[in-house]
């Protein structure tokens, strides 16, 4: 069930660079990095490149009703 968020207070929308450190491990966090990944997404959506194109998709398949 997706719920419609709706903000609170009116704060400035993060506009911030996206900083990446890698550490070697012998096994990922895969739900972190999904979580990372959906994050990014939605962030960059509505910016006309590929990354803000799959966050429209996904924004669009999060909100539609089943």
């Amino acid at each position: 069930m997706v719920r419609n968020y709706q903000r609170k207070t009116t704060r400035p929308p993060a506009d911030r660079n996206l900083h990446v450190t890698f550490t070697r491990r012998e096994q990922i966090d895969v739900e972190k990095v999904a979580e990372v990944l959906i994050r990014v997404a939605l962030r960059e959506a509505g910016t006309g490149t590929t990354v803000g194109q799959a966050g429209e998709q996904l924004r669009a398949l999060l909100g539609s009703e089943r």
